[in-house]
């Protein structure tokens, strides 16, 4: 009988063939995990809710070592974070490295990911997103620990408490699963606390939260200001008749800061700023003639006020905004945006209640605002108010959000943002000079009016009248500022 080789050759490699695909399916042997360890681990073994972790593919072995994740405090809404995840051991048999992690809000991804070297890669799975280390980030014969950095940006918005979980494995780099450690761990980063600028604590210049009676006056070029309760009195020299004022509270000491616009050429008009802070005087070059700096308000949500214009028909009929960010703008950079059209009102500020300015314009050809809500980006449209009207900007029912008003002829049209109820409020006659301020601290902005030197304020906490005689006929009223 002949033997035929041929046959038994392919026969045998058939049959090797098919132990390899056993190994490979029902094994954890070495092949299967050093692979997968080097290259970066499958998606959900982070030992997150609902997931895995290292011990899927490698022994739990304890050691010596510790895993952690350096992250920040706190999170602001948008910003963007550089992470740490560091291995650290004295263990000196431990000579490879690897890790994967993700972060989670209410069990959901929260923020983003980004490398920023060949150490990280990112991954998805599960609805979930991750980042673990790469071939390159195993650091091969490295000893005492590994550290890997990369970026994270915050969710857009508050979605509460983010939990970043990450599981990692410090290895005798054997060419096995065999003596390799494992560890987890996890890091809780809470939303930071914003102080916004809100309308209805506008003049606040001693910080107690309440508004204050002030006017500057045109021929001697001082701000004379009273403190809320009567009990301080200050004089100050600062700007010219023909400044536009611009108090706001530009360092962040929930104070506002005396403040003024001067026009000028390109690289000559500016704003003046006397920081409380300090007292010292700062200068900011921006802007240019004809541009309308009543855009000045807290942009980026830092809590600071933020130089900034309003160019009407600045590229043919388009119209732009300008401000220049203090939040995470070392070089002063700044940042314009496209919004409005020739002839529209500007009427920037926090309309849906996350601590920034909003986009926001009047047209008067068609009585309609036009607002970009900086949450979410969304365009919202109201009829509101006509051309001849006194807009006035204020949280009338202390929401924490600007409402749609409007003065005319001595009556003020309040369309309150909590609930969308319309108030009519008469307050005021047609030569007055509307102006508005939590004068009560109660959270929420009073309707109010200057006349020659008088202030007729009604208090919103307590519906009553309070009368101040402070200023004169040819006083600008500070809390007016606010009225365009």
């Amino acid at each position: 009988m002949r033997l035929n080789i041929h046959s038994v050759k392919v026969g045998f490699l058939f049959v090797f063939a098919g132990f390899l695909v056993l190994a490979f399916t029902f094994g954890k042997g070495s092949v299967t995990t050093t692979k997968a360890s080097i290259s970066g681990p499958p998606s959900a073994r982070t030992g997150a809710p609902g997931e895995l972790n290292c011990t899927d593919c490698h022994s739990q072995n304890a050691g010596v070592g510790q895993m952690s994740i350096v992250a920040p405090a706190s999170y602001t809404p948008g910003q963007t974070y550089t992470i740490q995840v560091k291995h650290v051991t004295t263990d000196t048999t431990r000579k490879r490295w690897g890790f994967e992690m993700t972060s989670l809000a209410n069990n959901v991804t929260a923020g983003a990911f980004a490398n920023i070297n060949a150490t990280t890669k990112i991954i998805s799975g599960s609805g979930r997103s991750y980042i673990e280390h790469t071939s390159t980030g195993t650091f091969q014969n490295q000893t005492g620990g590994a550290t890997w950095s990369f970026n994270w940006t915050a969710p857009a918005t508050n979605v509460g408490n983010v939990t970043m979980y990450a599981a990692g494995i410090q290895s005798n780099n054997n060419g096995s699963e065999s003596g390799d450690q494992t560890y987890m761990t996890n890091v809780v980063i809470p939303p930071g606390a914003v102080t916004v600028i809100r309308n209805h604590v506008f003049s606040d210049f001693d910080g107690d939260g309440k508004s204050d009676v002030a006017v500057f006056r045109p021929t001697d070029g001082n701000w004379y200001v009273t403190g809320s309760a009567n009990s301080q009195f200050q004089v100050t020299p600062f700007g010219l008749a023909t400044d536009v004022l611009t108090p706001a509270d530009f360092d962040g000491d929930n104070k506002t800061d005396v403040a003024v616009w001067r026009s000028g050429s390109a690289g000559v008009a500016g704003f003046y700023i006397l920081q409380s802070t300090t007292n010292t005087v700062r200068y900011e070059q921006f802007g240019q003639t004809g541009d309308d700096p009543s855009a000045v308000g807290d942009w980026d949500g830092d809590g600071k006020a933020d130089p900034a214009v309003y160019r009407d028909s600045a590229s043919g009929s388009q119209s732009y905004f300008y401000y220049r960010g203090s939040s995470n703008n070392p070089s002063g950079s700044t940042t314009f945006l496209p919004w409005g059209m020739t002839g529209d009102k500007p009427l920037a500020s926090d309309f849906d209640g996350d601590g920034k300015m909003d986009l926001a314009v009047f047209r008067p050809s068609n009585q309609v605002w036009y607002i970009s809500q900086s949450s979410n980006g969304a365009l919202r449209t109201d009829y509101w108010g006509i051309a001849s009207d006194k807009f006035v900007l204020g949280d009338f029912d202390g929401d924490g959000k600007t409402d749609l008003s409007v003065y005319r002829n001595g009556m003020w049209y309040i369309r309150r943002s909590s609930d969308n109820t319309i108030s009519y409020i008469p307050w005021g006659v047609s030569t007055d000079v509307p102006v508005t301020g939590d004068f009560d601290s109660d959270g929420k902005s009073d309707v109010g009016v200057y006349r020659n030197g008088t202030w007729y304020i009604l208090m919103s906490g307590t519906s009553a009248l309070n009368v101040r005689q402070f200023g004169n006929s040819t006083d600008r009223a500070i809390a007016s500022v606010n009225t365009h």
